[in-house]
């Protein structure tokens, strides 16, 4: 058989400035054709399990488009469309097809001017429009994706990550490859319901290995245990996309049974409502918590996911570093600060020379001020860095420099860098469990798995940015279907009976 295969993925916040174009996804990956194959072959993605499957089952392997970008602002609605060109293009070139599979991830957004509010959906219905009724589409999602019923009505099969941190792209990957052969011989004819709650969550609470999550992904377990269920996926949302369908939503998949999908997905849509505010977590100010890291005796972690990398935002505030050089701590570290102009200085300089400059929020004015700062060039780094600990990949990053701010090992990036999956201190270097302080930006449960054994002590801060925790301090929200709690008053009884 003949399967096309292709990635155009890219979590988009909303409320991130500049939009996100094809120099960004350049930095991370935008290959084609044959391309593809080789860049995932071997790798544990969602394109290598998919490539690992129907290798081994001896059938023919299309590439077409891959396309994926750190999470930044919404996609130029230039550079949308030709992606979409191009896929559309390759599929019309590909001839007769058994099927199509593809790694997205459904908290995609466009630039305001395009009117397209639902991309992913947007996406789908032009490939089913490509190849008609009969070739099957799957599709695998990102677990903080936001689903449509456009695009359940055009796609066979979608699948969600079952992990936070997402440790199950391939098995995902894997799953789907299996399922579409599945679909092509006419074992299974999947259906789908979907049952949205009314909830907008943050990401700091999402972990699938313990919390609210941990019970309703062990509720979704024993559920697919049932005959003739082919696959229930939780679709928690996206909380910086600012678009109509944004919020927690169920997807059961069935073989002709869509009574029993739609039961199974308000089951598990009434119990999430019933946890919803177990999903809040408490933050502390930020003098409050330097203050408090510095009283226990062990070194401890501040979590700024107001200014997280991996939500869009541009990991530029310096709102922490400030908390700790004012509240006196005398060995830290602050990981890390997107700041071109000064990563640039400080290769220039190099290592041991001085530089007094301003530092940070440089990018717009939700991420607080810059701060000055004066200290020595402890370390240059440039070459590749892992993604994860899990997927095998590696990025090119450009320049990332070591500031010794007053004892404060501040990282500073040429360009956005998500290192909340692993210890950047260790590839830097530099010992994180000898320190009184160590600043972090990204979601508590990857951030504690990365330092096991490191810091044993962390504490969420109030920060400043565009993936602030409390979602009531985020937006203005002008797309988003209302009312939403927690930025509505909670409705009686928003799920179906």
């Amino acid at each position: 058989m003949r399967f096309l295969i292709g990635q155009f993925s890219h979590e988009s916040n909303s409320f991130c400035t500049p939009t996100t174009g094809e120099d960004d996804f350049k930095r991370w990956e935008l290959t084609r054709g044959d391309e593809i194959i080789q860049a995932h072959l071997g790798k544990h993605t969602v394109l290598g399990g998919m490539i690992d499957v129907l290798a081994k089952s001896g059938h023919v392997l299309i590439g077409s488009v891959s396309a994926m970008a750190a999470p930044s602002g919404p996609i130029d609605v230039a550079f949308y469309q030709r992606i979409k060109a191009d896929l559309l293009d390759a599929i019309r070139k590909a001839g007769e097809l058994d099927g199509i599979l593809l790694s997205l991830h459904g908290a995609m957004s466009v630039e305001e001017i395009a009117g397209i509010y639902d991309p992913e959906g947007d996406l789908v219905a032009g490939i089913r429009t490509a190849v008609g009724p009969s070739v099957p589409v799957a599709a695998i999602f990102d677990l903080h994706s936001d689903m449509s019923d456009l695009l359940l009505d055009n796609a066979n099969l979608t699948l969600a990550y079952n992990e936070e941190p997402h440790r199950d792209a391939y098995e995902r990957g894997q799953e789907a490859a299996e399922l579409i052969q599945r679909i092509r011989r006419g074992e299974i004819q999947p259906v789908t319901a979907r049952e949205r709650v009314p909830m907008l969550l943050p990401a700091i609470n999402m972990a699938t290995d313990q919390g609210p999550m941990y019970s309703l992904h062990q509720m979704r377990a024993e559920l697919e245990k049932i005959p003739d269920v082919i696959d229930i996926s939780l679709h928690p949302g996206f909380y910086g996309a600012d678009q109509p369908d944004v919020g927690f939503s169920v997807v059961c998949t069935t073989d002709r049974d869509p009574a029993l999908a739609r039961d199974l997905a308000r089951k598990i849509a009434r119990a999430a409502w019933e946890i919803r505010e177990q999903f809040l977590v408490d933050l502390t100010p930020i003098p409050e918590a330097v203050a408090q890291a510095l009283a226990n005796p062990e070194p401890v972690g501040l979590i700024d996911e107001a200014d997280d990398p991996a939500g869009g935002a541009p990991s530029d505030s310096v709102e922490v570093l400030r908390g700790m050089l004012s509240g006196g701590v005398r060995y830290g570290g602050v990981s890390t600060i997107k700041d071109t102009q000064v990563a640039r200085q400080m290769a220039q300089l190099g290592e041991g020379r001085r530089l007094s400059t301003l530092l940070g929020a440089k990018t717009d004015a939700l991420h607080g001020k810059p701060v000055e700062v004066e200290g020595r060039i402890v370390k240059i780094h440039r070459g590749p860095i892992p993604l994860d600990t899990w997927s095998g990949r590696v990025f090119e990053l450009g320049i990332i420099g070591v500031l010794d701010v007053n004892g404060i090992l501040v990282v500073v990036t040429e360009q956005k860098v998500v290192a909340e999956n692993y210890d950047i201190f260790e590839i830097l270097g530099f010992d994180v469990s000898k320190m009184q302080v160590a600043a972090f930006k990204g979601l508590g449960l990857h951030i504690r798995q990365a330092l096991t054994g490191k810091i044993n002590s962390f504490i969420p801060v109030d920060g400043v940015g565009v993936t602030h925790p409390d979602v009531r301090k985020l937006g203005p929200y002008r797309h988003l279907r209302r009312p939403i709690w927690p930025l509505d008053a909670a409705p009686v009884s928003p799920v179906s009976p």
